[in-house]
């Protein structure tokens, strides 16, 4: 089987088991060259096809024959349908590839099919009225496109955003916000127009603003994959959030710190960690279910991994937020720790076992500058390989979270169930402190 992988560079993490499972039978289409030394699995293939522009053109003149396409990059979606139909594969339609790469458009369509119960008021304001629908509610700000760990919005700042993912008491609390920046008309001038960017293909984003809700308790999000149309779903991410500002007892369980407290505006994930269906309520279990075969029989999709959407609970209602029609990292994670026999099954359409399980937490350390580090090496085999370098003169910041780039700190933690993952994190947490010396 030849097979077409579409990636940005920073996305090959999301490819990995692809790469692994087809080895030298695919070719993957990047923005840019990975660094196989710090991406070790881009050594699985040998076929790369560096393309700033993803031109389909200079992609067909190079690839004469395909019978299978993955794409890992939701914004790359249209290229795909695109592609699909010249080699004349039957998959997902260029309608389908639209909805699905665009979070504005998505809202739209799950209310146009009757999954508006699903999903949160929504809209992409041109101008300062468009905003009216929303009344006196709490709203959420953050772009069309892309991820949470990447923002567009000129001189916007990823770990404490002006614009980009946040919450506002309402309407009046965000326009006076840009009034009083002196960005008000700035902001709906770049809205009609567009931002564009070169890390998301040039690709059109807008700024929308979705209906804000607090979780009762931490969000849960579907992983999986659609095979011949119908759903499967292997097992749930739970994310546990940390807000702005907020303090919290490093040795607590990572559930116990999430969106219920109304602390801050900026909230930011501090630990995700995985259950299996059958630990997951029966009811949102069906319902979820229900959701997502609902959008893959009305937009016809055969085949597709995905991520999401985080299911937020308020009064027994879910509420879908950024569904990813892409695999998430969990999968890779698991796939490897798995023994690389889970993304070989799904695409084979095989029985899915997962034996281990998973957590990516951050540790919550006493902020401040360090002075010394001892004894890091009973603690390294738990930390991701890109953290920041812990050393003398390094700050750690109050507001910490799996997505700060400036401090990079993340365990990864792997268990046979639950109680495991949190008991392991507590006691890694610990250990981490105590290297620390101010």
């Amino acid at each position: 089987m030849t097979v077409l992988i579409l990636s940005h560079e920073r996305s090959t993490n999301k490819a990995e088991g692809f790469l692994h499972a087809y080895g030298d039978n695919c070719t993957l289409v990047v923005d840019y060259m990975p660094d196989t030394d710090e991406k070790p699995y881009i050594a699985y293939i040998n076929n790369i096809i560096v393309d700033k522009y993803f031109d389909i053109v200079n992609i067909t003149n190079q690839v004469k024959t395909v019978e299978k396409i993955w794409c890992v990059s939701e914004n790359l979606l249209p290229l795909q349908a695109q592609l699909e139909s010249y080699y004349g594969i039957q998959n997902l339609t260029p309608y389908a590839a639209e909805v699905l790469s665009n979070k504005q458009r998505f809202d739209d369509y799950c209310r146009s099919i009757g999954l508006e119960d699903f999903v949160p008021e929504s809209v992409t304001p041109t101008f300062h009225n468009h905003l009216s629908k929303f009344k006196n509610k709490e709203i959420f700000s953050k772009p069309d496109i892309g991820t949470g760990s990447n923002v567009f919005f000129p001189g916007d700042n990823q770990n404490t955003p002006s614009i980009e993912y946040r919450r506002w008491n309402n309407r009046h609390h965000f326009l006076k916000y840009i009034k009083d920046k002196k960005i008000h008309n700035k902001f709906f001038e770049l809205n009609q127009s567009g931002i564009y960017s070169d890390r998301f293909a040039f690709k059109q984003c807008k700024i929308m603003f979705q209906e804000y809700f607090w979780s009762e308790k931490p969000t849960v999000a579907p992983y999986g994959y659609i095979h011949n149309g119908k759903v499967n779903i292997l097992f749930y991410v739970n994310c546990s959030k940390i807000n702005f500002g907020e303090t919290v007892d490093p040795l607590s369980d990572p559930i116990e710190s999430h969106t219920t407290s109304r602390t801050s505006d900026i909230g930011r994930e501090r630990a995700v960690w995985i259950s299996m269906p059958d630990e997951i309520d029966s009811d949102f279990h069906k319902k979820s279910l229900y959701f997502l075969q609902t959008i893959t029989d009305k937009l016809k999709i055969k085949n597709l991994f995905f991520a999401g959407p985080d299911f937020h609970v308020i009064d027994k209602e879910m509420k879908a937020i950024d569904f990813n029609p892409r695999p998430g990292q969990f999968i890779n994670v698991l796939n490897r720790i798995n023994n690389h026999t889970i993304i070989d099954n799904m695409l084979l359409g095989k029985q899915v076992v997962i034996n281990k399980k998973a957590m990516y937490a951050c540790p919550i350390l006493k902020p401040g500058i360090i002075n010394e580090v001892k004894n890091l090496e009973t603690i390294k085999p738990w930390l991701t390989d890109d953290h920041t370098k812990l050393q003398k003169g390094v700050v750690i910041p109050e507001f910490q979270h799996l997505f700060n780039k400036a401090f990079n700190l993340t365990l990864y933690i792997d268990g046979k169930n639950e109680q495991e993952l949190f008991e392991r994190y507590k006691k890694l947490n610990q250990l981490l402190q105590e290297c620390i010396i101010y």
